[in-house]
């Protein structure tokens, strides 16, 4: 029973990654960091569980992962070069439907300010800093190509681990399953639950009548 259900689970997550392939995982990783309310901290270990099965190919996953965050960075960072009045102001009137404080910037602010470019490369493993950290080395003024450079190690050290931890799980499946904690199968519940919902929504877009 546990064997099946395992399957389906994994069935399931190789099938929507498949559909979302190299783009899909660049774009939500873009999206990410510009948009912190959208993660795809789920995301990349669910390609990484596709990855064990063949569908994706590991080095392929991080690279995507890789990409996209940095370019997301780069967007962040072009903006923080408008200075900090331009950025404080902008994030005052549309913030709210960023999802990006006032307070957020004063505190990656702050963390750029004591420990500068190295905390590039932290900020990438602490959810709710990856996004912000980009605009103080903007509005600091900071050279694009040590900002690239940082950006893209933190963010290839991340999608590394999440990649392997993708891995892990879908090698260990079975085993990680039968230990599970009530929360634990909420969780992997609910992605079970969101990848058949995606699947079955591009499943009807993809036979939808061609009108005239």
């Amino acid at each position: 029973m546990l064997g099946e259900w395992t399957s389906r689970v994994r069935a399931l997550i190789e099938s929507v990654m498949a559909e979302l392939g190299y783009g899909g995982i660049f774009l939500a990783a873009v999206v990410e960091v510009v948009f912190p309310p959208l993660p795809s901290d789920l995301l990349v270990p669910a390609a990484g569980v596709a990855a064990a099965g063949g569908v994706l190919r590991p080095e392929g996953v991080i690279l995507a992962a890789t990409a996209g965050t940095v370019v997301g960075a780069l967007i962040l960072y072009a903006f923080g070069r408008r200075g900090e009045p331009g950025v404080r102001r902008a994030v005052r009137r549309y913030g709210r439907w960023l999802g990006i404080r006032e307070a957020e910037v004063d505190r990656a602010l702050l963390l750029f300010r004591r420990y500068g470019a190295p905390i590039l490369l932290v900020a990438h493993l602490i959810p709710g800093l990856r996004s912000g950290i980009a605009l103080p080395a903007g509005m600091s003024g900071m050279p694009l190509i040590p900002f690239g450079g940082l950006t893209a190690l933190g963010a290839a050290l991340r999608a590394t681990l999440q990649t392997a931890a993708g891995l892990f799980l879908a090698w260990h499946l079975d085993v990680w399953i039968s230990t599970l904690s009530l929360p634990g199968v909420i969780i992997i519940g609910g992605f079970a639950a969101v990848a058949l919902g995606w699947t079955l929504v591009r499943r009807k877009r993809g036979h939808r009548p061609l009108h005239p």
